[in-house]
């Protein structure tokens, strides 16, 4: 007999995700590669068990976000306080949505960290890629 079951990384996690970064950017999203002047890039990271519950259990879900600007010219300080602002932005956007549908959806939701990058076989190409991370209890 078939097992049921939810594809929660992709359909709670990924897809709500994308949906805050839509709403509160107008910067495209992609999941396999970088395009255009500027976008962002989702990639699952890892799933991982947290614990047991009465009813089922709680696992923590981890998705890299990661912001690419493609500068003209020179690499200046508004190029970085460009990226800077975005990244920014995008933590105070998941701390503003930390439990996402009264915690049924995700909670705990944050921006661990954001690493900063300039492309060494591209000059032109900067990055700022940070680690969502959330909870979410799965009723089995």
């Amino acid at each position: 007999m078939p097992v049921t079951y939810s594809n929660i990384i992709f359909d709670n996690i990924i897809e709500t995700l994308s949906l805050l970064i839509q709403n509160e950017f107008n910067i495209k999203i992609y999941y396999d590669e970088h395009r255009g002047n500027q976008s962002f890039l989702l990639t699952p990271a890892s799933d991982e068990f947290v614990t047991f519950l009465s009813s089922g259990q709680q696992r923590e879900y981890n998705v890299e976000v990661s912001y690419q600007l493609k500068i003209g010219g020179q690499y200046t300080k508004n190029n970085i306080k460009q990226v800077s602002s975005v990244m920014e932005r995008l933590k105070r956007v998941i701390h503003n949505n930390s439990s996402y549908s009264n915690g049924s959806t995700w909670f705990d939701a944050n921006i661990s960290n954001i690493e900063y990058s300039r492309d060494e076989e591209d000059q032109t190409l900067l990055q700022g890629i940070g680690t969502f991370n959330c909870n979410k209890i799965e009723v089995t």
